[in-house]
């Protein structure tokens, strides 16, 4: 995996940094959560996030910063570390459930104020770089049917996907072998 990947874009006019999370993240994830509004956190982590007791938000940060190289990678958009006042505005990560899996479950949010400003477009292609390093031909997710830009976004890089219904939530998945969305 490449480990010192990081790049500087601009969104919307402000400076914003992509690059690989670090093992000292956790508490920029867990500062990340508790800026989402409950919209965004019901859209991302489903019916979930109203119950989160705050251990299980460090622990969930912990396992996405801390994790088996072999099987999982996390990209972060961050701004203000010019200033020292790094924040992230953004997560994307896959989990391979064994080393030799070629499918990965994929999962992005972003920040209630950064969304719909190319953040998401970023890190998506920066994650499927990541995952066919990693021998990945397929991402899978679980999206809300209300999550429109999310389905927007996918549609917007041209990602062709398979997608089917499963008590009230949609399930994509995307073959990403040759593709550079």
């Amino acid at each position: 995996m490449i480990n010192n990947l990081a790049y500087t874009v601009i969104a919307a006019g402000q400076k914003i940094s992509v690059r690989l999370i670090k093992k000292d993240d956790v508490k920029l994830l867990v500062d990340l959560f508790y800026h989402l509004s409950a919209n965004t956190k019901w859209l991302r982590f489903h019916a979930l996030a109203q119950n989160f007791s705050q251990e299980q938000v460090w622990q969930q940060a912990n396992a996405i910063a801390n994790f088996d190289e072999q099987k999982q990678a996390a990209v972060v958009a961050t701004i203000g570390e010019e200033h020292g006042q790094e924040e992230l505005v953004g997560v994307a990560h896959f989990v391979k459930a064994q080393i030799e899996d070629t499918e990965a479950e994929s999962a992005i949010v972003i920040r209630d104020d950064f969304q719909r400003r190319g953040v998401g477009k970023h890190l998506l292609r920066l994650l499927g770089d990541l995952a066919r390093q990693q021998g990945i031909t397929h991402l899978t997710g679980w999206v809300m049917p209300e999550n429109i830009y999310l389905l927007r976004l996918l549609k917007q890089l041209d990602i062709k996907f398979e997608s089917e219904t499963q008590y009230g939530v949609i399930r994509v998945r995307s073959n990403i072998v040759g593709r550079f969305f």
